[in-house]
């Protein structure tokens, strides 16, 4: 909470006034707008993010890397991989992001963005530098990149415009009788 004075029309303070910033939010307000589609793991650590993301940004962030894990989980992209010398070893999520981006090229995009949400998450997990806008830029990039990886609709609409273009605009149901007048 801060004062700040309240000028009058002749710029004479007349009074002060309070800003008040939230700290928490109940029930927690959703960062993101969760497509249907989207993974059970991946949606409960963007909701622990909302829960605490007006208290501690930091903390915030890193639950959004983590939603960033979950989601190369999703997609098939090993945790571990075969080291030079041929043990097993961690794969980063610097790694699992690239190797989503060999492995599902259709998805290079997202994954050229989810790169910006694991920095954002990286800081947030090893200093109390981040801000909350800082970490509001994070979930408006993971929200496309989800939109982009489980979104469907892009796909549905080309579908039926394609076979309109294909019937030249005719209604699949010509000939039938409209009951509907």
């Amino acid at each position: 909470m801060n004062q700040h004075p309240d000028f009058d029309e002749r710029g004479n303070c007349e009074d002060f006034y309070e800003h008040l910033y939230p700290k928490f939010f109940i029930p927690a307000l959703p960062l993101v707008e969760v497509h249907n589609a989207c993974p059970k793991p991946v949606q409960d650590r963007i909701d622990a993010a909302s829960k605490i993301i007006w208290a501690d940004p930091s903390s915030a962030a890193n639950r959004l890397r983590s939603a960033t894990e979950a989601l190369m989980d999703d997609q098939g992209i090993p945790r571990k991989v075969v080291g030079r010398r041929g043990n097993i070893r961690d794969s980063s999520l610097d790694e699992r992001i690239k190797n989503f981006k060999t492995a599902k090229p259709k998805y290079g995009e997202a994954a050229d963005l989810l790169l910006a949400v694991k920095w954002i998450g990286n800081v947030g997990s090893h200093d109390d530098r981040l801000r909350l806008p800082d970490v509001l830029d994070g979930v408006e990039i993971l929200d496309f990149t989800l939109e982009l990886v489980y979104d469907d609709r892009r796909d549905e609409i080309k579908r039926k415009a394609a076979a309109i273009t294909a019937r030249k605009g005719i209604p699949q149901s010509a000939g039938k009788p409209n009951l509907t007048r």
